[in-house]
This record gives structure tokens, C-alpha cells and sequence, in this order.
């Protein structure tokens, strides 16, 4: 019988009990043995209990998601009876007693369709047993795992590392007495993996990347951003008020000549829209990531969608094209966040450097990771006594300065204005300043010497196209069914006109994304005219569900 490549565990119990250590730590474990790891994290808004599970996918080769699962880890009983259905036949429950006693009141017949483990556990270090008994399962050494412990319990003092570090030994010995062959092969000359999540790649993308100034009010799921610059202690950063006051700060920094950025999900971003009306006006650089959950207004908070497409390509009031970016891999993310900052001072523009929750949060993987080397563009060091800021240039950007430079006052002003900053009602000016405004970000794509997109299997004639973290057990799915390609989009705004081209090639294409409406379809339909080609069937696959495309969705194309 063939191997899987896969071996999905979940963790499942109320909040508050420290689900998301376990994932880390089996995640860590079985990374460290070469194994390549993806996370699925599902949790409610609240503090202490509900209903919540955390996936950890041990991949031999190329990383997905998959609803289905091999092993489920309960920490009590209400979370795992809802969990059941995604057993696989034959699959294993991990409880403690106590646990299972309280699951037989509920299912009766537990023991006849599952296969049981449940060790006695009598104080209240509860993760540590089921962890130890998972590690015996799979008859992985109780080495592996004890740095990881180690290291989640040393700010809790020598003694419990101890304890832990013992409870650890003992139970796995007893879970090997359970020992299942449920491992997927490793690669020959599999090699130690890192592993990281979206949210922070993107922080340390930008620090590599020049960031001298970043606010934010915390909103899941950008508020980790926030967190990894303050664990960082290399950027100046402001935890404001409320969002109001974490744009205006930021536009406060970015005038003096900081590269700065914003971060935060759609009720923030929505309160930011006066501002960054004004960026547009005053040509203020500044990057605004904002990472999309479950909407509209406060939705389900924790969950998973990608209903801001098209609000993030036209979040200003007036008539003002922006820049939007979407990393699909860690490695971009670290990339693109400081390619962002570049593209902001270059083209004294606003940047949407747009993710959602499973990017934000899904762990996965990562290569080698590259910085974008900073870029500050048309800078002015030495500005003449006429010093123009808003000077009318033949490819719409204006030389800037720092503030206090010799001959570089001027005025930024939220209304129309000449080339100098002073408020003009004048037709022809205000003719010249849109257009100015306008061709500033055109040809971009052209300029920078770069694509809105990428293609995988080129030469299929069946496309998916999709963005974000869905790229993963996209590109999966596409390598196990050879008769499909993917797109992936990058730029949302401006749309790279050549995307129109590869469409044209394929007999289908197959909208994939999180939402109700067909947001990304709509978007480029119209941008390229696809209803107006001829001969290629354009359909969708939509999920709004709160959770993410698993690889079951997509193999229901076939």
C-alpha cells in the first residue's frame, strides 16, 4: 500500500488552554525533521472556551491543506464530537480520560468507530501528556521534541521545564506502545525546515527594507504585525488611539522623509479613508496593508475571507488610482513588503499591500529569503530657490525633499493646488494636477521591469486563477492533475494588461476566492474584457463559509 504524502493532526478544545503552543510545537518538531509543515488555524473571538481547532499538515514533499484528518487531539469533549466528521476512517482520538469519559456521554459508540488513546493525566500540564503520546504514536524520539518544550515553558522557571521535560520522556513511551506507521516518507536528503507566518515575514521584510516608521491599532489579524516590530526593537513604531490616529501619525512620519506603513483589517482601513484621500492629494508615500477577515462591519472577526478586493483598489474618495499588492508566499511577503516601500517613495503614492487571515496567520515553510533593496526615488538633496514640490515632470513624479532642507518649504495641502502647494480652483490646474497624479503609477509594470502575475504550467488549457495563501494547495492540486495550470495575481491595481493574453490561450478558466460576490472576477473582467473573448469559458469557484479553500474544494473541478 502506498504512503501518503500527508498526515494531517488537529488540535482541537476551548480557548485559553494553549491550542496554538501545541500546533507550534508539533508544527516545529516535524519541521525540524525535514518534513515540509502548512497550518490551518480556526478559532472564535473570545478569550476563554467555544469551539475551536488548529491543523497541522506534515507534508512529504509540497505543503497543502486537506479538511480531512488522520489524528484529532481533544481537550474536551464539546470540541471533538464537531471535529469527528473529519476523521478519517480509522483515525485516532488522543484525550485524557477524564476527556473521554465526558465524550462518552455525548457518543456512546466513540470506541467502536475510532481507535482511542487516552492516558491518565492528573495535573495540568495536560498539552505536554498529549503531545508525548502523539510523539510515541508516530515513534518519533522524545529528543526532537524536548528543545521545543524547553523552550515554550522557560519563562515558567526551572522546575516546571523539568517536570515537562519528564512528563515528555515518560509519555512517549506509553504512546509507543500504540505505534502506527502514519508518517509520510521523507524526500531522500530531506534537510531541517524553517517555518514562519505571514505576518511576520512581512515585518521583517520591510525592517530589511529601510522601514523607519510603522503604527497600527490592533485588529486581528494584522495586530501580530505589530508585535514582531515591537519584538524587534529596530523600528520607531506608535500603538495609537485608534486608527484615525495611527494613518495621520504615519502620514506625519512619511512627510519628514520616513519610510513608514500602516497596518490593520477592514473596520480600521475604513476609518482611514479621509486620510488617505489626503495621501493622494499631497502626494504623501505610504503603505497600508490591510489584511482581510470575515466582514461586513465586525463579521466574524477570526475568520477567514476576501470580500476587501475591490474596496482596496478604490478606497480613496475622488478620482485617484492607487497601488495594490498580494504576496501569495512567505517568501513574497518578506520581498514585496519592502518592494511596497520602494514603489510608495518612488511614485509618492498610496500602497494596499493586501492579505487576509490564512495569510496572515498560516504557517508554512520558507526558502531563502531576498530583501528589496530600498529605492527612495526622485529625493532632492540640494532643491534651487524655485524649489517646486508638485512640479509638473514629463512622467508625473516630482523631485522631494526632507524636511529642513535648504529651499524645500512647501505646503501639503488636502486641496487642489499649483506646482508649489498653494490652492488653486483653476481649470487648467486642476486638468494638470489629475493627469500628473494619474500617469504616475501607468506603465508600471513596464517601468519596474516586472509582472502583475505569475504562471504555473503555462501550457495547460485549463487555468485556475487565484491569489494569496490559496496558492499553496492550488499549486498542489495542479501538479497531481497536470491538465490544469494556475495564475496567480500579484497587482490588483494597476491590472497587468498582458494577463489578458495568457486568458486568451485557455479553453477555461476558474475564478477561485473567498467570497459571495466574485470579486477578483469582477475586477478583471472588467479591467481586460474577458466576457468578450470568444473562446474561453470563464467560471468560478466561491467559498464564504469562513474557511479557506482545502484541497477537497478543488478536487471538485474534476
Amino acid at each position: 500500500m502506498q504512503k501518503k504524502d500527508r498526515l494531517g493532526i488537529r488540535i482541537a478544545g476551548p480557548a485559553g488552554l494553549g491550542m496554538n503552543s501545541v500546533m507550534d510545537i508539533v508544527a516545529n518538531a516535524f519541521s525540524e525533521l525535514g518534513y515540509n509543515i502548512i497550518t490551518d488555524s480556526e478559532y472564535q473571538s473570545i478569550i476563554k472556551g467555544g469551539l475551536n481547532f488548529y491543523d497541522v499538515n506534515i507534508c512529504s514533499d509540497f505543503p497543502y491543506i486537506m479538511r480531512k484528518i488522520d489524528i484529532l487531539i481533544g481537550l474536551d469533549a464539546k470540541n471533538i464530537v464537531p471535529n469527528l466528521e473529519d476523521l478519517s476512517q480509522g483515525g485516532i482520538v488522543i484525550v485524557s480520560q477524564k476527556t473521554l469519559a465526558g465524550l462518552k456521554k455525548i457518543q456512546s459508540d466513540i470506541e467502536e468507530k475510532f481507535r482511542i488513546i487516552a492516558p491518565e493525566i492528573n495535573d495540568k500540564y495536560e498539552n505536554t501528556y498529549l503531545v508525548a503520546v502523539l510523539s510515541g504514536i508516530l515513534g518519533v524520539d522524545s529528543k526532537n521534541f524536548e528543545p521545543i518544550i524547553r523552550k515554550v515553558f522557560l519563562k515558567k522557571g526551572s522546575e516546571v521545564v523539568e517536570k515537562n521535560i519528564k512528563i515528555l520522556h515518560d509519555f512517549v513511551e506509553f504512546g509507543k506502545n500504540f505505534y502506527v506507521d502514519l508518517l509520510p516518507e521523507l524526500k531522500e536528503n530531506a534537510s531541517p525546515k524553517k517555518i514562519s507566518y505571514g505576518n511576520r515575514m512581512i515585518a521583517y521584510g520591510a525592517i530589511a527594507s529601510g522601514l523607519e516608521f510603522y503604527s497600527a491599532y490592533p485588529m486581528t489579524p494584522a495586530s501580530s504585525i505589530l508585535t514582531e516590530i515591537i519584538n524587534s526593537k529596530k523600528i520607531p513604531y506608535l500603538q495609537a488611539e485608534d486608527e484615525i490616529a495611527v494613518i495621520n501619525a504615519a502620514l506625519g512620519a512619511s512627510f519628514t522623509g520616513a519610510r513608514s506603513m500602516v497596518g490593520t483589517s477592514g473596520g480600521g482601513f475604513a476609518l482611514m479613508t479621509e486620510a488617505l484621500s489626503f495621501a493622494a492629494q499631497a502626494e504623501i508615500p505610504i503603505v497600508a496593508i490591510l489584511s482581510q477577515r470575515s466582514g461586513p462591519s465586525t463579521g466574524a472577526p477570526t475568520f477567514h475571507e476576501q470580500g476587501e478586493i475591490l474596496y482596496a483598489t478604490r478606497p480613496t474618495f475622488g478620482d485617484i488610482e492607487n497601488i495594490v499588492m498580494v504576496p501569495s508566499t512567505l517568501e513574497e511577503a518578506y520581498f514585496m513588503a519592502g518592494q511596497s516601500l520602494n514603489l510608495a517613495q518612488k511614485y509618492q503614492t498610496t500602497v494596499i499591500f493586501l492579505t487576509d487571515k490564512q495569510f496572515s496567520e498560516g504557517k508554512v515553510m520558507i526558502g531563502e529569503l531576498q530583501a528589496a533593496s530600498v529605492d527612495r526615488g526622485k529625493i532632492s538633496e540640494n532643491p534651487g530657490a524655485d524649489y517646486a514640490r508638485y512640479q509638473l515632470t514629463e512622467d508625473g513624479v516630482s523631485p522631494y525633499v526632507r524636511v529642513g532642507v535648504e529651499n524645500g518649504d512647501f505646503i501639503a495641502t488636502s486641496y487642489e493646488h499649483d506646482e508649489y502647494g498653494e490652492t488653486s480652483e483653476s481649470s487648467e490646474m486642476k486638468i494638470k494636477m489629475t493627469e500628473k497624479r494619474t500617469k504616475k503609477v501607468g506603465y508600471l509594470f513596464e517601468k519596474e521591469k516586472i509582472s502583475g502575475f505569475e504562471v504555473i504550467n503555462p501550457c495547460a488549457k485549463k487555468k485556475i486563477i487565484t491569489l494569496s495563501f490559496t496558492r499553496y494547495t492550488a499549486e498542489y492540486f495542479i501538479k497531481n492533475n497536470p491538465e490544469w495550470g494556475l495564475i496567480i495575481i500579484k497587482f490588483l491595481s494597476p491590472v497587468d494588461e498582458r494577463l489578458r493574453g495568457e486568458i486568451e490561450k485557455c479553453d477555461e478558466v476558474v475564478f477561485v476566492e473567498n467570497n459571495f460576490s466574485g470579486q477578483l472576477e469582477t475586477l478583471l473582467s472588467e479591467k481586460l474584457g474577458l466576457k468578450y473573448l470568444p473562446n474561453t469559458k470563464i467560471t468560478h469557484k466561491r467559498k464564504y463559509n469562513l474557511l479557506p479553500f482545502y484541497y477537497e474544494d478543488f478536487q471538485e473541478l474534476l
